[in-house]
């Protein structure tokens, strides 16, 4: 047997035998109990145990020990936590779920771009994570790309959507500074992904995430360092940068982003988006830049959006090519669960 077939073999099985374990736990457990509880009549019952039952998010926060240091950190977290979790559920951000934020994740977007010359564009994409049972919101089953999509979005070079597959996220730590966690794929395909917070003020933020990962039988890494500043309810900037090195491509691919997401209300939000590419072989150059704002709203259902996103691309493939203008305008209609 090849490496290739033993690696995806040895992907299923250890995938197959984790999903397996929790059902087989889940089962002896509903099996053994005993129905205590009073029938539950009104909505609003439901909604009252299933607070009790977990906690909010940000509320959850808690230092890493018992000094003043640890107790000041940990209110900084708890101001900040609040407004960035909300922008992030809201645009469906994947960090939600890697940093196990939600139990279930199904995100389905259709993509209608219309581009310079009256040319429309359409793209169907699915990316979805189940929590497996009883594992203390540890593994997801996941099936997405490799990309992280909200990035994808603000990116100045569009690409076709990366090929989906189906994989396990295991988070090894989580606290409320680090994150570490493993993901592996059907690919076959392996990443380690650690990630640091680390709250300046309570309406600033830092975030260091390190990737360093093995597909195609190549291995490359990722290094990205975000800024995220709360200038009010209703304001907040996040600024990333990334520098990516594969041993698929020569030199170096370095990404920036800003954006500014603005509250409007429970159910619509602004983003101010601008972004560039640079790399650095065959010598270091701009190879795209984009500007562009977003309009989210969520309509008719809790979990129904869609998006209205014009925006204007700067783009030069080689370094000695003339750059080229042009615009375009995504129409997205969003099917969009989150379950915590």
């Amino acid at each position: 047997m090849s490496p290739l077939c033993f690696k995806s073999v040895a992907y299923v099985v250890l995938i197959a035998l984790t999903f397996m374990a929790g059902e087989k736990k889940l089962l002896a457990e509903e099996v053994s109990a005993e129905p205590e509880a009073e029938e539950i009549n009104t909505e609003s019952e439901v909604e009252e145990i299933k607070k009790e039952q977990k906690p909010n998010i940000c509320d959850s926060l808690k230092g890493e020990g018992d000094g003043w240091i640890d107790d000041v950190h940990t209110y900084l977290s708890v101001e900040f936590c609040k407004p960035a979790v909300w922008f992030d559920s809201f645009f469906a951000d994947k960090r939600i779920y890697e940093e196990g934020r939600a139990g279930t994740h199904l995100r389905w977007t259709n993509d209608y771009v219309l581009t310079e010359g009256g040319n429309w564009v359409y793209t169907s994409d699915v990316h979805a994570s189940f929590e497996l049972p009883k594992a203390k919101n540890k593994a997801h089953i996941i099936y997405d790309g490799e990309e992280d999509e909200r990035l994808r979005d603000v990116a100045p070079v569009q690409q076709e959507p990366a090929k989906k597959d189906l994989g396990l996220l295991y988070a090894i730590t989580q606290s409320e500074r680090a994150n570490f966690s493993i993901r592996l794929k059907l690919s076959p395909s392996i990443l380690f992904r650690y990630r640091y917070t680390w709250p300046v003020t309570d309406t600033f933020t830092t975030r260091f995430t390190q990737e360093l990962y093995r597909r195609d039988n190549l291995d490359g890494r990722s290094s990205r360092i975000d800024f995220e500043k709360r200038f009010s309810k209703a304001l907040f900037l996040r600024q990333s940068n990334s520098v990516m090195h594969s041993e698929g491509f020569e030199g170096e691919q370095w990404d920036s982003s800003l954006v500014l997401y603005q509250y409007l209300s429970e159910k619509s939000a602004l983003s101010y988006e601008s972004s560039t590419t640079r790399l650095t072989y065959p010598e270091s150059y701009i190879k795209a830049s984009r500007l562009g704002v977003r309009y989210r709203r969520n309509f008719y259902r809790k979990w129904l959006f869609y998006e209205i996103a014009p925006a204007k691309n700067w783009s030069r493939p080689l370094p000695g090519d003339e750059r080229e203008q042009s615009w375009e305008i995504l129409f997205r209609l969003e099917v969009n669960f989150i379950n915590e």
